[in-house]
């Protein structure tokens, strides 16, 4: 025992000598390491000599900082001999330094002022701004962030030129918005969508956020887009994400937290407008009136706010349903941490975000649901990151990772339910509660409580994941200039949704029972059941995975007054569908989309002043049939810096260049999934055939869709010429580019089908259409005293015209669709009661003359229009009575004495603007900052729905009812009636004359209106904290500021109608306007 014991202390002995002596060579490493460290004294100078204040300064990989003062002058503790020094400062170049412990230790800066040496993104490769020969427009990610948007596209229309776009829903989770580069260009309404490339693969615009974004470039021209083949002809949005940099690990925070608001409430009539209307409706009828003037009296005493005694508050009520559907706001939060750094050999980058954004919807009525909430909300998670790693001198291995979940929970009820029947054509002459307090519907006012508190909970569940390797061999040892690049990327995207339904137990009663004198005498009948949150009911709603591979040689050499950039590559992208329908993994349902491409590009530029870039595409897909799967695409461009010119160059001028280009691209996506392989006929089920003497049918197969060989994709060529300009350092600067569009192929149906086919044929590649534009930007910066300003304007004009599309003979030469605009002529319901569809509206119309307010005018048929000249066209929709009083006379176009359909002619434009003139203005001064942008939206139409006057589905009208003839009186003489801005109304139905849908006679000029707007599309207000105070707790930056988005619009319309969208308020998920309020700290 003794000798274990004592074994037992030595052991321990030994081991404590061996923690006595590491504690001790710790403790001197830490002594010499404290020895080793100093404080470093020093000055930050530029290349004169003139001290820079506010230079950030600190050891690499490092984030303890110091700011030099007004003199230059800088100390920066805990500094050991040879470290490497960051010093960064806004307007000069980052710079490297080793630090010197020396008296007169110093560190020179070079200007950053020449940003046309700097290089900017296009397709595969970057070139410098100076030498940029394609047409572009760029905007920066940290421009992106002043909006407090949740999708990056609605600031693209106010930020570049060439570019317009359409937000048509502003639903948590599902909104999107339509883009279009350089406006319409093909009647192919599925295939007007650019391109999408973000760091050079195929990839979805909307799960980005601004925060991760370097910039955003918009190639415009056929030259630039050339080089993706089939899939450039609507132009190209090049995003180009932020990578890490060596230095010091950079941290960037940003909270925002905002609200969102209607942009447009376009209410019903009180209860005491409703009645008087509806009793005006039925006497323009000759029907009785549905309200006494007792009942009348009532409705407006309670819509006045009055309290009624008695049984009359059981009986009269002003309901605004809108109120019950809506609240006042919605919260939307946002969060971003950035982290970023690394040294000469790794750089790191990584962005995480957070999107919560609550939905419009009224939260009171989640009140009735136990422990869930039937509120629309999106919950989203977005991780970017990158990592750069130079292996060796020769080896470059870059890895891109990342994704995004949106969690969306939102009511089982639909969107077109909940506002229609919710709101729109709810009686407001109806209840929210019983006597009794319970919930109240009925068939004509379909509560919005019930709606939503019986709504369950629809959640879906979106992922997009991503990954990219790409890796870059140097082989100059070989080549010099020479290098090799491979680059592999995997996409996938799936849909989950959970299903989950209940009810809620509501009744009805006979609030219009004269008999009833007391609450207890009313009779209540149940119209819904409570039911409780049923299991989840789970689908896979969506499954698909990108596969991109490209793999080529770079050559870039500067030789002389020689300068030679090129690259030859090859490119391959799949789209793999797994599931399109919910549940269904049917083959014949799925699709895989495979394109293969030979490339090639080149730049080059002599003396700095004369250049030449061209791109060649060789690309397949194998949507087409085989002898027709290949084509060519070709894009040339030059160039000349006359700046450069030495009979030119001076100090006044710091860029002016000229530029030309002409490219060959094409457009093979449809839009359209089902829309594959149409070179091939389909079979299905169809026919019987008849066999024997007992005529016995047996099914059988028959020819669906004939196959065409000529269905292919379409073809844009494209001619560009510009300007680009900038003297006295930017107080005068802007760009101009001028361009025509020449488009063939495009899908159309052939006119000349004969019908004995018996079977429809795919669409032919035939159709051809011009487009031509321009676009501007002009600038001006400048400092008054202490005060940085700007003021920017840019404009973009486009038009187009349908050249040739085989289309059937029309009745009336006016009616030729070819040589007229392209034009969809989208109804009202496709237009604002589902999602969008890709058309954009532009209708044949009967033009307005007049009212018709004299009774003996009115022609009771064609016969009666001709043998009296004097009389009105005779109106083939009105019958054989002639129209009514105050009805609308159209323009007889075609001088037959009677109005038709032949009486319809191409007028106005789509809801897409062709004119987009944009002012951005901002100021700087003392740490405050202010930013400003005003859009305006030209030659466009909207197409206005009569029921936004009266509507005959819930007898509801807005207060746009009071400007219809005849509302006040029936006199024709009278002022209001002769000035009336709508024909009468109808109790029983929409007028066949000028407002009725399946006749198509609402398609006028009363309903097809001037659509032009002003919006302030967004304004920001920041102050930035002194940095030499943040300098002392380590922080580089902190910025608070205020945002604010659609806030206020000018136009034609009624008010409160929303111009860009102006039948949002009903059918669909309404407009918002946003307002944030935010933090921005780095570190």
């Amino acid at each position: 025992m003794y000798t274990k014991t004592k074994h037992i202390i030595n052991k321990l002995a030994g081991i404590s000598r061996l923690l006595l002596l590491g504690l001790l060579l710790t403790v001197s490493g830490i002594v010499r390491a404290q020895q080793g460290e100093q404080t470093l004294k020093g000055r930050i100078v530029n290349q004169e000599g003139d001290p820079i204040p506010g230079a950030v300064i600190n050891v690499a990989e490092q984030s303890r900082i110091a700011l030099s003062d007004a003199d230059g002058y800088f100390s920066l503790k805990h500094v050991k001999p040879a470290d490497e020094l960051n010093v960064s400062s806004v307007g000069y170049k980052n710079t490297t330094a080793i630090a010197e412990f020396s008296d007169d230790f110093k560190i020179t800066m070079e200007l950053d002022i020449n940003e046309y040496e700097r290089t900017m993104p296009i397709p595969f490769t970057r070139k410098q701004k100076r030498f940029m020969t394609e047409s572009t427009s760029t905007v920066s990610g940290e421009q992106l962030q002043k909006y407090p948007i949740t999708v990056l596209q609605n600031a693209f229309s106010s930020s570049v030129t060439g570019m317009e776009t359409y937000e048509w829903s502003s639903e948590p989770g599902w909104t999107e918005t339509a883009m279009y580069i350089r406006g319409i260009r093909t009647m192919n309404e599925n295939a007007r969508s650019p391109l999408i490339i973000v760091d050079n693969v195929e990839r979805d615009l909307s799960f980005l956020d601004a925060f991760p974004i370097e910039n955003i470039t918009v190639l415009k021209d056929a030259a630039a887009t050339a080089i993706y083949g089939m899939r450039g002809a609507n132009g190209a949005i090049l995003v180009t994400t932020k990578r890490g940099e060596s230095g010091k690990t950079k941290i960037d925070f940003t909270q925002e937290v905002g609200f969102q608001m209607l942009s447009n409430r376009m209410e019903s009539q009180n209860a005491y407008n409703t009645a008087l209307t509806r009793n005006r409706a039925r006497y323009l009828d000759g029907s009785d009136p549905l309200f006494t003037e007792e009942q009348i009296e009532k409705y407006r005493r309670v819509s006045n706010g009055e309290q009624l005694e008695g049984i009359d508050k059981y009986k009269y009520f002003n309901t605004n349903w809108f109120d019950q559907l809506y609240r006042e706001a919605a919260p939307i939060y946002k969060t971003n941490v950035q982290i970023s750094g690394g040294n000469s050999r790794a750089r790191y980058y990584v962005s995480f975000s957070y999107l919560r954004q609550e939905g419009m919807w009224n939260s009171q009525w989640t009140k009735y649901n136990e422990n869930y909430n039937t509120q629309h909300m999106l919950n989203r998670y977005n991780l970017r990151s990158n990592l750069d790693i130079d292996v060796n001198k020769y080896l470059n291995v870059s890895l891109d990772l990342g994704g995004r979940i949106d969690n969306i929970t939102q009511p089982t009820t639909g969107v077109f339910s909940l506002v229609t029947f919710g709101a729109v054509e709810a009686n407001p002459l109806e209840p929210v509660y019983t006597p009794n307090g319970e919930l109240y519907y009925s068939d004509t006012a379909k509560n919005p409580a019930y709606l939503l508190a019986s709504s369950g909970q629809d959640k879906n569940r979106r992922r997009n994941l991503y990954s990219t390797v790409n890796v870059t061999g140097d082989l100059s040892s070989l080549v010099p200039g020479l290098k090799a690049n491979v680059m592999v990327s995997f996409d996938a995207f799936d849909v989950f949704q959970s299903y989950q339904t209940n009810s809620i137990n509501t009744y009805s009663y006979d609030y219009t029972n004269p008999n009833v004198v007391d609450p207890s005498q009313f009779t209540l009948t149940q119209t819904n059941t409570y039911k409780a949150l049923t299991n989840p009911d789970a689908n896979e709603r969506a499954n698909y995975y990108n596969l991109n591979f490209n793999a080529g040689l770079n050559y870039s050499q500067r030789f002389g007054k020689h300068s030679v950039d090129a690259r030859a590559f090859i490119r391959t992208y799949q789209n793999r569908e797994n599931v399109r329908d919910a549940n269904d993994h049917t083959p014949s349902k799925l699709s895989s989309k495979r394109y293969l491409s030979y490339n090639a590009q080149a730049n080059y530029v002599y003396d700095n002043k004369y250049i030449f870039s061209g791109n060649l595409s060789r690309m397949g897909f194998d949507d087409y049939a085989p002898e027709e799967r290949w084509g060519t695409f070709y894009g040339a461009s030059l160039g000349w810096v006359a700046s450069e010119e030495s009979w030119l160059k001076n100090k006044n001028i710091d860029l002016l260049k000229l530029r030309a280009s002409y490219g060959r691209a094409g457009q093979s996506s449809t839009g359209v999934v089902s829309d594959r392989y149409k070179y091939q006929s389909t079979y299905g089920d169809g026919t019987d055939y008849s066999f024997g003497t007992s005529s016995s049918t047996i099914q059988g197969i028959t020819e669906t869709l004939i196959g065409n060989p000529n269905n292919k994709w379409e073809i844009s060529d494209m001619v560009n010429v510009g300007l680009d300009f900038d003297f006295w350092h930017r107080k005068l600067y802007g760009s101009f580019d001028a361009f025509k569009e020449w488009r063939s192929d495009i899908l159309v149906t052939r006119s000349n089908t004969p019908a004995m086919l018996g079977a429809t044929v795919s669409k032919d590649s035939y159709g051809k259409a011009e487009s031509k534009g321009i676009e501007l930007t002009i600038g001006h910066q400048n400092r008054v005293g202490k005060v940085n300003y700007f003021v920017e304007g840019m404009l973009t004009w486009n038009t187009n015209k349908i050249t040739e599309m085989d289309e059937t003979e029309p009745n009336v030469e006016w009616q030729r669709k070819t040589g007229k605009r392209i034009f969809d002529g989208t109804s009202v319901q496709g237009l604002y009661e589902n999602v969008f569809n890709n058309t954009v509206g532009g209708w044949n119309i009967y033009q307005f003359q007049g009212w018709a307010s004299d009774a003996s005018l009115v022609a009771t048929s064609q016969q009666d229009a001709i043998d009296h000249p004097e009389k009105y066209p005779y109106n083939t929709f009105a019958g054989t009575t002639g129209q009514k009083l105050g009805t609308a006379v159209f323009k007889d176009l075609n001088g037959d004495r009677q109005i038709d359909s032949n009486d319809m002619t191409p007028s106005g434009y789509t809801i897409i603007p062709e004119i987009t003139p944009s002012v951005t203005f901002g100021a700087e001064y003392a740490g405050f900052d202010v930013r400003a942008t005003l859009t305006a939206y030209l030659n466009r139409s909207v197409f206005l729905s009569p029921s936004m006057t009266y509507s005959i589905w819930g007898n509801n009208s807005t207060h746009e009812v009071v400007n219809t003839w005849g509302y006040y009186t029936d006199d024709p003489t009278d002022p209001r009636n002769i000035n009336a801005k709508y024909p009468r109304i109808s109790y029983s139905g929409f007028n066949t004359v000028d407002s009725d849908r399946d006749t198509k006679t609402y398609q006028n000029d009363i309903w097809v209106v001037n659509g032009n707007y002003l919006s302030l599309r967004n304004i920001e207000v920041g102050y930035s904290l002194p940095k030499r105070l943040l300098a002392k707790a380590g922080i580089t930056k902190c910025r608070l500021y205020f945002s604010g988005y659609n806030l206020c619009n000018w136009s034609h319309l009624p008010d409160n109608m929303d111009p860009e969208k102006p039948m949002s308020y009903c059918w669909w998920y309404p407009k918002t306007r946003t307002f944030s309020f935010g933090i921005n700290v780095g570190f």
